[in-house]
């Protein structure tokens, strides 16, 4: 589908002074709605990303020498190489400033104040500038300035203790998800703020943080804590109160996972396709309540019942019935999942690389698919065009090793 008209954030210039996971990803989904993104890394090193050799024990470097952790959260963007403990490369940032809309950077705050692109001195330089900061913790606090990583964010959400091993231990999900959802949210609240400058002409700050965000995916279980001083209990299919929102095993050893939430409605049905005649009227079986004290007994018949059938059998079942339900996937099926492929949830860019597309579509905006800069890729073009350097300065600049 090729572009017709405008992309939603076309003319939008942002400055991307990020690193790692989720900085780089909420600058990457500006870039993905056609804002022009400029990353800006360290001379002769770029960002940490570009180098790492594994994650989560997996490599990450491509058969042609590029680093896929890089590569998934930096497509659509620009690179420029500024080294900002000079005074020449702050000055050069400066001016890139001054004809940008959106700062955005997940650096430590010393790390912004060594450089001088802290919040207070790039508003002075451009007033109308949204800057946007991506943290561990939040702005205030006595911990505001503590490090954190995906790890330590998820740790102090709480967030660990809701898939806990067997013996209550907390568990640490791999796939860097506190980065990836708080760079998401970052980038909402700038789009949010966009919005807001376009109908006020006011420009405001915006912070995003793996705390609040981690909070925030478990909307229901802080609520519920704040307001009746009762945790869920962590999820045990064994006992689950509602067997019929439960995860069952068939008998070729897929899983499928039914959510069944208003049981009463699909109690009979469910009997009936489930081979289940026999309880469909037990008294232990006969409401929410009593299905829910006899939970076990239920659960246990359940799973004997599944365990007849290959999950296609039941899956060909329950859609023909309406029953709410999935088949559960683990990350290899989803290359071949129907939906996935439909919805073209899994796209290719221009370089060949298979990544997740954006989390929502635009009915008349296809998405862009630009691989990501190579280091140092738009120096030059930055540089003249956007700060007015003439090509001797950027010479200069560059023998001085202000700028690659």
């Amino acid at each position: 589908m090729e572009h017709n008209g405008r992309m939603p954030l076309e003319g939008i210039r942002v400055v991307d002074l990020t690193i790692w996971a989720q900085g780089p990803l909420g600058a990457m989904m500006l870039a993905d709605l056609g804002a022009e993104v400029i990353k800006v890394e360290k001379p002769g090193q770029g960002d940490f990303s570009r180098g790492v050799q594994s994650l989560f024990g997996q490599p990450q470097f491509l058969p042609d020498g590029k680093n896929l952790m890089f590569e998934i959260t930096n497509r659509n963007k620009k690179a420029i190489s500024l080294d900002l403990r000079q005074a020449a490369g702050q000055q050069a940032l400066y001016r890139l400033i001054e004809k940008s809309d959106v700062f955005l950077s997940n650096l430590h705050p010393s790390a912004l104040r060594e450089f001088r692109v802290d919040r207070e001195t790039l508003l002075g330089i451009n007033p109308d500038l949204i800057y946007s900061h991506a943290t561990g913790f939040g702005p205030r606090g006595p911990h505001a300035e503590d490090p954190c990583q995906d790890t330590v964010g998820m740790a102090r959400s709480g967030f660990m203790f809701n898939t806990p091993d067997a013996a209550g231990a907390p568990v640490y999900p791999t796939g860097a998800l506190s980065d990836i959802l708080s760079g998401t949210m970052l980038g909402f609240g700038v789009i949010a703020a966009l919005l807001a400058r376009e109908r006020t002409g006011v420009s405001q700050s915006v912070w995003a943080s793996q705390l609040s965000t981690m909070m925030w995916l478990q909307y229901y279980n802080v609520a519920q804590y704040a307001n009746v001083g009762e945790d869920f209990a962590p999820y045990d299919r064994h006992e689950v109160a509602n067997p019929l929102m439960n995860l069952y095993r068939c008998a070729d050893g897929r899983w499928i996972a039914c959510g069944l939430f208003v049981a009463p409605r699909f109690w009979s049905d469910f009997c009936q396709v489930m081979g289940l005649t026999d309880i469909e009227h037990d008294p232990r079986f006969s409401s929410d309540e009593k299905r829910a004290e006899h939970r076990r007994e239920l659960i246990a018949r359940i799973e004997g019942a599944f365990a007849t059938q290959p999950r296609d059998h039941w899956e060909t079942i329950f859609r023909e019935k309406g029953f709410w339900f999935s088949v559960v996937n683990k990350v290899s099926d989803l290359p071949d999942d129907p939906q996935v492929a439909a919805n073209d949830y899994l796209m290719e860019l221009d370089n060949g690389l298979k990544t997740v597309s954006a989390p929502f579509s635009l009915e008349k905006t296809p998405p862009l698919r630009n691989g990501a800069p190579d280091f140092s890729q738009h120096t030059d073009e930055i540089l003249e065009q956007v700060c007015g350097y003439s090509p001797e300065e950027i010479v200069a600049l560059k023998e001085k090793g202000v700028a690659w």
